[in-house]
């Protein structure tokens, strides 16, 4: 078996290291999140993004989309509710934490937050010390809040999080503003991933409205688009069937315990 180097290659520290600005943060984790690069500051070496993220249809797509567009994100998860191996039962929201210094990408955030009806946190680069907005639980564990997204990080946690990026990208990232968007509710949802790809995917590009993807970067194991006139969306085939089971329950769940009594016995 391979040995996991537990350092960053020196092609990955020159890559980081030559980063001037937060635009070159955002390019170079989006590599990284695709798997071009293999490291990252602030995580351990060699190691890409974790199996929660890379196994969620779009996500990985979604996430490198901000990023290129100028919304560096730093934490993300998807929704679900399920127990563990000890029955334990788990509950996650849909979150994702990042910067950005461009004032349009700051407000392509709150309006994709709006139109979804998204919590939203902001930590602005000049907020004055002292109270800041609430932090977001986005983990429960038995009902019992485990992990949160949206809190502050200070200059010093900033700094440390970028180590090795190079001077000027730390510093935009030190004045940067801090958003964080969350599904406000608990469980498997596509609603977040879905406001990020509007929020930020080329209008020009023919794209999945649930997974992002395009004609030209199909989902792994390929796809094919669904004629618009069958749901009056954009969806590649395989978001369509998804699609169409989540309407299906939806519609069981609207329609159950409305039928009346059974008829009676002959």
């Amino acid at each position: 078996m391979a040995r996991q180097h537990l350092w960053m290659s020196r092609s990955d520290r020159r890559a980081w290291n030559s980063a001037a600005s937060l635009a070159d943060l955002g390019r170079l984790t989006a590599l990284w999140l695709e798997g071009t690069l293999a490291s990252q500051p602030g995580y351990v070496p060699n190691f890409g993004p974790d199996e929660e993220t890379t196994q969620t249809p779009g996500l990985v797509r979604a996430l490198a989309l901000c990023n290129r567009a100028g919304y560096v994100t730093d934490c993300s998860q998807p929704g679900l509710s399920e127990p563990d191996l000890d029955l334990d039962w788990w509950t996650q929201r849909e979150a994702v934490s990042g910067i950005t210094d461009d004032p349009a990408v700051l407000a392509a955030l709150r309006e994709a937050a709006a139109r979804h009806g998204l919590l939203c946190i902001e930590h602005g680069p000049d907020t004055p010390v002292g109270p800041r907005p609430e932090h977001i639980p986005v983990t429960t564990r038995n009902g019992e809040a485990h992990t949160w997204f949206g809190g502050w990080s200070a200059p010093e946690d900033v700094r440390f999080r970028w180590k090795g990026a190079g001077e000027q990208a730390v510093a935009a990232a030190e004045r940067a503003w801090q958003v964080t968007l969350a599904n406000p509710d608990s469980g498997p949802s596509r609603l977040l991933l879905t406001a990020l790809v509007e929020a930020f995917a080329d209008p020009a590009v023919a794209r999945c409205v649930r997974c992002g993807c395009t004609e030209d970067d199909p989902c792994p194991g390929g796809c094919a688009w669904v004629p618009e006139l069958l749901l009056l969306e954009d969806l590649c085939s395989n978001c369509a069937v998804d699609h169409l089971a989540e309407q299906a329950a939806a519609d069981g769940r609207d329609h159950a315990g409305t039928a009346g009594p059974a008829p009676a016995a002959a």
